[in-house]
């Protein structure tokens, strides 16, 4: 018994010792565990660095992670831009309540403001924050001693070094070395021996990236390198001038300013913009998006605001020992990017005779013209390389002629289709191509890529040469037209098959060798100096992989390799000029759009607008006679139905019957939108200024409208008006309109200049008061644009305080019992009655009692206390323990004073400037020259936003780098009330047509375009129609959502589907994710007043997914998808080429399941990326009954533009597959920012087709162009035959019946034929050819004489000029036979002759059937490569046959044994 009682009190005393060594060890010894939250992996990679205890473990805590932050004995949490859930906060502050002590530093959302070390601690710990490598080894030292409270295996940390604001640095080994001036750094680079005077010097910004590793080999290249602290005040206090740097390298995160963006431009110094990808190398390379979100915005989206180009990927994360992230250089990149700014720079250094130019031009192909969006290529080529010949490059053999450079490059420059097997033959037996062997692609390629990059092409388009031209002994053959220093090269397809549309926006796999050889060609054969693409636009930028953040593994990175690359890009097309700069890194030239032009029809209605006139009359008398008014209403009638424009409104055509009030004042208005017109003249051609009557033109629709919605909208608010616009719009135009255009008339004629307050009053008839209040209000809606970039750049430009600098010595040490209750979490309640029981006498216990309750009333109780502040520290204001701050209190204006501000805003801008959009329009061109120019002598591209100049007349001058919106503050606050009223414009329209019954589901089709110009107001519908609004941060980004109450709302809230662009995709992912987040909380709301069809659509959805089998659980995750685009990241939805290859389908329910196949991957979340389900798409279009598509853009239409019928079109024959019905369709018209509204797409198709292909004004116009002009009246008819495919309601047998009268049998007497067998015989072809194919496929019931002149004029025509070889043309089977049975025997054998001998042996054809894209296996290739396939696969097979069969063997002789 003794014994068992000493082992006993042996083991409890031996316990005992134990726990009490165990207690000792945490109190005093172990290891303290510090978290960093949304720590930039940079400043983790320093803190790690410094640490040089191996008692202090340092952690990144994700915040999905939040739960956990009482695990450690420090959290560190950085607040700017962090975003977190309300859980995640919540988890948060507990950990610091429960005694963690936590310091959230830079917080730009006040609730994240969580605070729980007290004022001493913090003054200590945001100085050794400030950075540096010592300050953040003390730091660490300060935690473990100070907060943590270790005594053993603790370092004392040293006093916080608050560096004095320095000029310059250069990296060392510890603590970066610094400088305070100019002559001090250079003095320290001659002592390294580092500086030369006459080596090119390169200034370094920016926190984003590695300096010491860039440094390192800028100036191993033979470059002198200023590392600048604060860029902004390096160039204000002049320092930069002294220096005279050849290019600014900015490691950006945000924007450096206009002052910067000033001094860039003076001093004509280009700007670039490598980027830091933000994640670890593996996760980037895996990811398809490559960036996305805040960090897009701040590290690619607002440096292009500055200017900057090639955004580069340079800088990844990688994992230290210690399992924290630190920032390297990519391996590789480095040395590239380097070589790529020492290539800018030999071109400001470089004479001109020297320098070499690629330039690539975009052409259709056989006859086909030369394309690039609103310009006629061959004369602009012709004046650039005639002003590149007087600026001393060395253009030798150049025509003399545009005609004849244009002649030679269709000779000589030509691009073919795969089918032309007999006309690529013979174009390189008889045309010289340039001829690469195989030795030197293949050293080019090993050069170039990596080997499984050029496995990929070999593995699209067989062995080398592939398919493209070649030689017969097997050499690749590159079509070029070389003068001298200058080749034009051009663009061949980017894939293989017979879908033009998707080869050009886009594939999933590889290019072929003969596209890959032409920039390889370019790059290492031709040795080029700088690259252009000339014109709107190629497919570089297109081909794969990653959208944006490019590696060496994506193809335009890899193409594009260390030439400079500039592009000359319409300004109208932003949205794809920011693939051409993020993919291609491309600095862009803007050019202008055409002129714009009234459309000159009002004589042409002028009968039923006087009757209208006359029916206003009568209707408008106190006692109206009737019968007087039903003669009036038929008389109406009579030229509405004469004139086919029933038809476009959907009105009926009983002439016994008549129009309504409602019905005419619809009539009224069509007749007045038709009058009103704004229509484009001949395309226009670079370095040639419009003439005078179309500049004046062109002015007069920038700035007539503006003023005239404006003064009706100040007079409307006023009372001084009582016309109702939407009622009467010829009156607004005799009233508003009227005295607009005399305003600007007469300001064109006087030349005025200086506008005062007092004339701008007296037009807008308002006070001075009103006007400085509308200016108030206009500066401070912009300044809240982006306001997280002015902050930084405001910030970088304040000198900072002086801080004192603290001293530990001073500090008073921290109580045993203040480190207990922190650890222990101790309320201060309990704190006190543990002191009780631990003997405390009662003065202690009123002192704590009294120091309490003063922390208390001071806001200042943390968790343990605190000591005494010191003189200079920063207390904590906080209420509680979390410090709360106070947000940045914006103005809030109602819409009311928004849109007084805005209308006083329009004419103060459109009044201003009539004189300087006269002089801008005059001077583009030449600046458009000059800016090539200058971009080849390696300068500075100012930036400017896009979009054409009557939408945004900021674009002037043109010859400027365009930029795009921060997606990040989308929908901004105009595009929100914007996006509402046009929601309800969307629910009235359908109403009226649906018996006052609202729509259950809306389609929307996103596009980058529209985006950027109305800065997300489509976005803002589908937030709407949801019954969601944004919320934004105090920076103005919208970063939350809030679920509108539905009785706020006052309707049900209605779901959505939503089909992006690839472009929209790359530009702003995070707004998709948006949508998805919105889309669910709709679905979840628990409406009372109003059904809810969000959540309607969704159990219809999940239905609808487990009728197709899916199984239930997936089918309930994919009920809320609604956000869907192209399969494998593709750009377009590869459609367009099986819509006209008429031939190869039978059924429009073939097109509708390959779009919804094509477009049908997930594009709602991060996880979920890209991703394909079966039959989620298909789910979500169920319900749907309107399909909207936005419309920006005043330089092209519904029918103008092939995208149009490709998107709207699509869904709509997608839905209408889908629900059995043909779905309305609405375009958001956003073309007038004073009047945005819905238009359905039959009627904006009637006002274009009247003011455009059928009005003799705009024919006549066109005419007076060139080939590109002749192509653009191909291109409608072919759009036309697009949209009678998928909508075929939007397209009546009238309208072709009006398309032959004027194109074929000439009703206007404007030889039509002679024009395009003089300038484009190839638009004619092709014309004709649609029109039969039309026919053909009996959607239109021409008659049999207008068939027959058809084919006779398309064989005639064919005959005499050559196929040019289109699709339609050359390549479908079908309509050459229905054309060769329409003509005479003899026409038709020589027809197919010609034919023919184009195509050689393909005349057989090979079945193209392969329109369905399937996941990663989009591409289509010739029979040569599915001929190697097949072997491969075959001998795959029988290897496994022969397996299968030894192991059978050997299975049998087991068993037998």
């Amino acid at each position: 018994m003794k014994n068992k009682r000493k082992v006993i009190i042996i083991t409890s005393v031996c316990v005992l010792i134990v726990a009490t060594g165990l207690l000792l060890w945490n109190i005093f010894a172990s290891p303290t565990r510090i978290a960093f939250v949304n720590y930039q992996a940079i400043s983790l990679g320093l803190i790690s660095k410094a640490n040089d205890n191996s008692f202090v473990t340092i952690k990144e805590l994700p915040v999905e992670e939040l739960d956990h932050a009482s695990d450690y004995d420090m959290v560190f949490v950085n607040g700017m831009g962090l975003r977190i859930t309300d859980e995640q906060r919540q988890s948060l502050a507990a950990a610091a309540d429960k005694g963690t002590p936590v310091l959230t530093t830079a917080a730009t959302n006040p609730q994240n403001l969580i605070v729980s070390v007290d004022s001493v601690d913090q003054a200590f710990l945001k100085q050794y924050l400030n950075g540096g490598k010592n300050n953040y080894r003390n730091l660490l030292r300060y935690v473990r001693k100070y907060i943590d409270g270790k005594s053993l295996f603790t370092a004392e940390p040293g006093d916080p070094q608050t560096s004095v604001s320095s000029l310059l640095y250069y990296p060392s080994e510890n603590d970066d070395l610094n400088f305070s001036s100019v002559s001090e750094y250079e003095s320290f680079l001659k002592s390294k021996g580092r500086f030369n005077e006459n080596a090119p010097a390169i200034i370094l910004t920016g926190q984003m990236g590695v300096p010491d590793s860039l440094i390192a080999a800028l100036e191993h290249a033979g470059n002198t390198v200023y590392p600048v602290n604060t860029i902004q005040l390096f160039i204000k206090n002049g320092h930069a001038d002294s220096i005279s740097p050849a290019a600014i390298i900015n490691m950006a995160h945000g924007r450096m300013g206009d002052m910067v963006v000033n001094y860039l431009t003076a001093n004509n110094i280009p700007l670039f913009s490598p980027l830091n990808v933000n994640r670890s190398y593996d996760e980037w390379m895996a990811d398809k998006m490559g960036m996305n979100g805040g960090f897009l915005s701040q590290s690619v989206v607002t440096p292009e605001i500055d200017g900057a180009v090639r955004p580069f990927s340079l800088f990844a994360h990688y994992e230290g020992k210690d399992g924290l992230p630190y920032v390297a250089a990519i391996p590789g990149r480095l040395e590239e990017f380097v070589e790529t700014v020492g290539n800018y720079i030999s071109l400001q250094k470089s004479d001109n005779r020297d320098k070499k130019i690629a330039i690539f031009y975009f052409k259709g192909p056989g006859q086909n013209a030369l394309v690039a969006e609103g310009m006629e290529v061959g004369p602009s080529l012709f004046n650039l390389l005639t002003r590149l010949k007087k600026e001393g490059y060395r253009v030798e053999n150049l025509p003399s002629t545009a005609a004849e450079l244009e002649q030679r490059i269709n000779d000589y420059g030509k691009v073919f289709n795969q089918y032309a097997l007999g006309a690529k033959d013979s174009f390189v037996k008889t045309h010289s191509p340039e001829v690469i062997s195989k030795e030197d692609y293949d050293r080019w390629c090993n050069d170039a890529f990596s080997k499984e990059m050029r496995a990929e092409i070999d593995a699209v388009d067989g062995d080398f040469p592939g398919h493209g031209l070649k030689t017969d002994d097997g050499r690749l053959a590159l079509a070029r037209l070389q003068f001298g220093n200058v080749v034009l090269i051009p663009q061949t397809a980017a894939g293989l098959g017979d879908d033009e549309f998707k080869i050009v926006h886009g594939t999933e796999v590889a290019p072929p060798h003969n596209y890959v050889a032409s920039y390889l060609w370019a790059r290492y054969g031709f040795d080029a100096d700088a690259l252009i693409h000339f014109g709107a636009h190629g497919s570089l930028e297109f081909t794969p992989r990653k959208q944006v953040a490019l590696g060496s593994h994506d193809w335009p990175d890899r193409l594009v390799g260390t030439m400079p690359h500039f592009y000359v890009y319409s300004t109208s097309n932003v949205g794809e000029a920011m693939m051409a700069k993020r993919r291609s890194y491309a600095a862009i030239i803007n050019y202008l759009t055409p002129p714009f032009m009234e459309s000159e029809v009002r004589g042409i209605y002028k009968n039923l607008s006087d009757a209208i006139n006359d029916y206003n009359r009568l209707s408008g008398a106190e006692h109206p006679d009737e019968n007087a008014l039903r003669r009036a209403s038929l008389l109406v009638k009579r030229y509405t139905v004469e004139l086919g424009i029933h038809r476009e409104l959907r009105m009926d055509s009983t002439l016994s019957q008549p129009y309504s009030s409602d019905d005419i004042v619809r009539i009224e208005n069509f007749a007045e939108e038709l009058a009103n017109e704004k229509i484009t003249g001949a395309l226009y051609v670079m370095g040639i200024p419009y003439s005078d009557e179309h500049i004046r033109s062109t002015v007069y629709a920038m700035t007539v409208d503006p003023v005239a919605y404006s003064l009706y909208g100040l007079d409307k608010e006023r009372g001084r008006t009582a016309i109702d616009y939407e009622k009467n719009r010829s009156q607004f135009a005799r009233t508003y309109q009227a005295k607009a255009r005399t305003l600007v008339s007469s300001l064109l004629a006087s030349g005025r200049q200086e506008i005062t307050d007092q004339y701008l009053c007296q037009i807008a008839g308002i006070t001075q008061a009103e006007l400085d209040s509308a200016r108030t209000i206009t500066a401070t809606v912009n300044g809240s644009k982006d306001m997280l970039s002015r902050m930084m750049v405001m910030g970088a430009m304040m000198t900072p305080p002086a801080e004192q600098n603290l001293k530990l010595s001073d500090r008073q040490s921290t109580s045993g019992m203040k480190r207990m209750m922190a650890r222990s979490g101790m309320s201060p309640e309990k704190a006190i009655e543990m002191a009780k029981k631990m003997g405390a006498d009662e003065e202690a216990i009123k002192k704590m009692e009294a120091a309490m309750k003063r922390k208390q009333q001071t806001g200042q109780i943390e968790n343990g206390g605190k000591g005494k502040a010191l003189p200079g520290y920063a207390s904590a204001n906080s209420s509680g323990t979390h410090v709360k701050a106070h947000g940045m209190k914006r103005p809030e204006y109602s819409k009311k004073e928004l849109d007084f501000a805005n209308a006083v805003s329009e004419v103060e801008r459109a009044v201003k400037n009539v004189g300087n959009y006269r002089s801008a329009l005059t001077g583009s061109p030449e600046a458009e020259l000059s800016s090539v120019v200058n971009a080849l002598a390696g300068g500075y591209i100012a930036p400017t936003s896009g979009g054409d100049p009557v939408l945004n007349p900021d674009i002037l001058p043109t010859g400027r780098n365009m930029f795009a919106v921060n997606a990040e503050v989308t929908p901004s606050a105009v595009a929100w009330e914007k996006g509402k009223s046009l929601t309800d414009n969307t629910i009235s329209m359908y109403r009226k047509m649906h018996g006052d019954s609202i729509p259950r589901k809306v389609s929307y089709t996103l596009w980058s375009s529209e985006f950027i110009e109305t800065e997300g107001a489509t976005i803002a519908q589908v937030l709407y129609m949801l019954g969601v609004e944004p919320v934004r941060d105090p920076f103005g980004r919208v970063t939350d959502l809030r679920l509108i109450p539905s009785a706020e709302l006052g309707r049900p809230r209605i779901d959505v589907v939503v089909q992006t662009s690839g472009q929209l995709r790359d530009l702003a992912a995070s707004r998709l994710f948006l949508i998805s987040r919105a889309v669910k909380m709709a679905a979840e709301a628990a409406d009372k007043e109003y059904p809810n069809y969000v959540a309607e659509g969704v159990v219809e959805s999940e239905r609808h997914l487990v009728e197709k089998g899916v199984t239930p659980k997936e089918a309930r995750e994919l009920s809320t998808a609604r956000v869907f685009g192209g399969v494998n990241g593709n750009y377009g939805s590869g459609i367009q080429g099986m819509v006209e290859a008429g031939d190869r389908w039978e059924n429009e329910s073939e097109i509708a399941e390959t779009y919804i196949n094509n477009m049908g991957a997930v594009y709602g979340s991060e996880e979920d990326w890209e991703k394909m389900h079966d039959y989620a798409f298909e789910a979500a279009l169920t319900r749907t009954d309107v399909v909207v598509q936005p419309r920006q853009s005043n330089t092209w239409g519904a029918l103008s533009l092939d995208h149009v019928y490709e998107f709207m079109g699509g869904m709509n024959l997608a839905v209408k597959n889908v629900t059995g019905k043909d779905p309305e369709a609405y375009l958001s018209d956003y073309r007038n920012r004073n009047n945005a509204r819905m238009q359905e797409v039959k009627e904006a198709i009637g006002v274009e087709s009247r003011t455009t292909i059928l009005n003799p004004t705009y024919i006549k116009e066109k005419m007076k162009g060139g080939a590109g002009d002749a192509s653009g009246f191909a291109d409608i008819i072919r759009n036309t035959y697009g949209w009678n495919v998928m909508k075929p309601a939007a397209i009546d047998d009238e309208l072709w019946d009006d398309i032959y009268d004027t194109y074929v049998a000439d009703k206007h007497g404007l030889g039509i034929k002679d024009y395009f067998t003089s300038t484009n015989p190839a638009a004619i072809e092709e014309m004709t050819a649609v029109m039969l194919e039309t026919v053909r496929k009996g959607m239109w019931e021409a008659s049999p004489e207008q068939v027959e002149a058809l084919a006779n004029l398309h064989t005639e025509i064919v005959n005499e000029y050559a196929p040019s070889c289109s699709g339609f043309v050359c390549d479908n089977a079908k309509l050459r036979d229905f054309i060769a049975s329409k003509v005479s025997k003899e026409t038709a054998g020589k027809y197919n002759q010609a034919i023919g001998t184009i195509r050689a042996e393909a005349v057989a054809g090979s079945d193209n059937d392969g329109m369905v894209m399937q996941k990663e296996e989009l591409n289509n290739t010739e029979k040569t490569t599915s001929r190697i396939n097949g072997v491969i696969v075959g001998i795959a097979v029988a290897v496994v046959l022969v397996i299968v069969g030894v192991l059978l063997r050997r299975r049998k002789k087991q068993q037998a044994e």
